[in-house]
């Protein structure tokens, strides 16, 4: 396995933001009036939320207000400015990445204004360049499309297949894989054990003996 460059997920493989997303996903359906389930967090974890949207908007019956969007923002902006958590090991593999001159760059379903709210809110923003944080909107393409995947190998002028992709989602680790990237799954809870071609990890601590 030959790695030249590292892209990583953001929602809940940098950063702990994953929680008060589907916190705040999860009030917008009660107000909306739509059920939602326990599988719901498999489904929703890291997915588009044009289709997050949708599926409360199938279930209630009734559209969302047109400001969904920007509701759901400044909700979790809100969420987030009172507190957030890197995921536990993310600053000392970035480190020893960095240490080591790995090009490293983000890839994610969320928009580039989350990003560094998040990253500068734990400290991690120092180690992405403004144009290797890469989002499905500046591609039009969302996970499990592999676009935004592909898209961070070209910025960072590294073929896919010498990339390394970090993932916690489903729709990520099926777009990675689509991509021809390496993929490292970050996953304590033994989700993706069906998923052929990847490289389950319990934390991002055991990444240490694979990437650096």
């Amino acid at each position: 396995m030959t790695i030249d460059a590292v892209i990583f997920d953001h929602d809940g493989t940098l950063v702990d933001s994953e929680t008060i997303t589907l916190t705040v996903v999860g009030e917008i359906a009660v107000e909306a009036g739509a059920e939602v389930y326990a599988e719901d967090i498999d489904r929703f974890v890291g997915a588009d939320l044009h289709v997050v949207f949708a599926e409360i908007e199938r279930r209630s019956g009734s559209p969302l207000p047109e400001d969904i969007f920007d509701s759901f923002r400044a909700r979790q902006t809100a969420a987030i400015e009172e507190g957030l958590d890197e995921i536990p090991g993310a600053h000392g593999l970035l480190s020893a990445l960095a240490a080591s001159s790995t090009p490293l760059a983000v890839a994610s379903n969320a928009p580039v204004a989350k990003m560094e709210l998040c990253l500068g809110a734990t400290n991690l923003l120092p180690f992405f360049a403004h144009d290797r944080l890469v989002s499905a909107y500046d591609v039009d393409a969302w996970k499990p499309d592999p676009t935004v995947f592909l898209h961070a190998a070209e910025v960072l002028d590294v073929a896919p297949a010498r990339c390394a992709v970090v993932e916690d989602s489903q729709p990520g680790v099926l777009g990675a894989l689509a991509a021809g990237m390496h993929v490292f799954a970050l996953d304590p809870k033994n989700r993706f054990r069906d998923i052929d071609g990847i490289t389950r990890v319990a934390s991002l601590a055991d990444l240490h003996a694979y990437l650096t």
